[in-house]
């Protein structure tokens, strides 16, 4: 008989959610207040003010942040970022929910977005640039050579506003679509998964279900 068991799975160790959440408290914080910085001259101060110690939260963050995608394990590395054939499969059908407005059925995945997955990765770069770019502008230095800091800044301010309000909103459209939870993982750090099984199942014991059984079933 086939049946499925529903299982909690820890995968987002603490270090990289307290990279996510410092990361994510103090970008919000940096966008809002490089605005007022750059568009409202009376609060430009304060606001500039505010935005050098928040940069003093997201740049251990990212640093962080960047040590596990190079030499953490598991879901803190950059391998569970990277597309392969299987995942570009299941980037096309996330694709085509955002397209269909939610409507089409969402794929199973273990850690990483498949769709985002690499996105996050170029998302790292344009932070790593940031922080470079803004600390230099600090030292009042707003040339390198015949690039513009300014320039490099506001470009990396518009991408990584543009990928904070995608991402908002698709991790709300994954968590209300789908089984992951994926709002509670990053907090506590567990992910939920439903495995099927062919096998006669003890409605009252407890069952435990293998990582490997786990991930053949997340590749059906």
């Amino acid at each position: 008989m086939q049946t499925s068991n529903v299982v909690r799975v820890l995968v987002w160790s603490s270090r990289l959610r307290i990279a996510h959440g410092t990361l994510g408290f103090s970008t919000l914080g940096l966008l809002v207040t490089g605005w007022l910085i750059n568009n409202a001259p009376m609060m430009a101060q304060s606001a500039a003010e505010i935005h050098f110690m928040l940069s003093a939260l997201f740049l251990p963050a990212l640093l962080l942040r960047l040590y596990l995608l190079l030499f953490g394990t598991g879901s803190d590395h950059f391998t569970s970022c990277e597309p392969n054939l299987h995942r570009l499969s299941q980037a096309g059908s996330v694709l085509r929910f955002y397209l269909s407005l939610g409507k089409a059925p969402l794929p199973k995945w273990y850690s990483h977005n498949p769709l985002w997955g690499p996105i996050y990765l170029a998302l790292f770069f344009f932070m790593f640039l940031s922080g470079i770019s803004g600390l230099m502008l600090l030292k009042e230095a707003p040339m390198l050579g015949t690039l513009s800091l300014h320039d490099l800044h506001h470009l990396c301010y518009l991408v990584i506003a543009w990928f904070t309000l995608l991402h908002i909103l698709a991790v709300f459209s994954h968590d209300l679509a789908g089984t992951g939870s994926d709002i509670s993982g990053i907090i506590n750090g567990h992910r939920i998964f439903e495995v099927e099984k062919t096998e006669k199942i003890d409605p009252i014991g407890t069952q435990s279900v293998a990582l490997d059984e786990l991930l053949k079933s997340l590749k059906r």
